[in-house]
């Protein structure tokens, strides 16, 4: 884990303040708290629009396929894959297997 020092505005201060007292967390763990929720927040409004894969989104989040998509469930984010491109890719499969 590397240390960063950052400016934060007083308004993200006092979130952070808040989360401490909430959850009764030191200041570091309840920055770190944050940053984890607003990462997870970002990446899954990228993968909502399409603009990257779950796998990129893992990658990012450092969670493998099935945790993103437990997380964006819980997240309620929709899959961004259509119907019609899920038939067929399932078409392209039935055919490569000969079916």
């Amino acid at each position: 884990m590397k240390a960063k020092a950052i400016r934060l505005p007083d308004r993200l201060l006092e979130a952070v303040k808040f989360a401490e007292k909430r959850e009764i967390l030191d200041e570091a763990t309840a920055l770190r708290k944050l940053l984890r929720l607003g990462s997870e927040r970002y990446v899954a409004a990228l993968y909502g629009r399409g603009e990257i894969t779950l796998r990129e989104a893992g990658r990012v989040l450092d969670l493998s396929v099935r945790e993103i998509l437990d997380l964006f469930l819980d997240m309620g984010v929709p899959g961004n894959v259509t119907a019609a491109q899920t038939t067929r890719a399932l078409d392209r499969f039935k055919a490569l297997r000969g079916d």
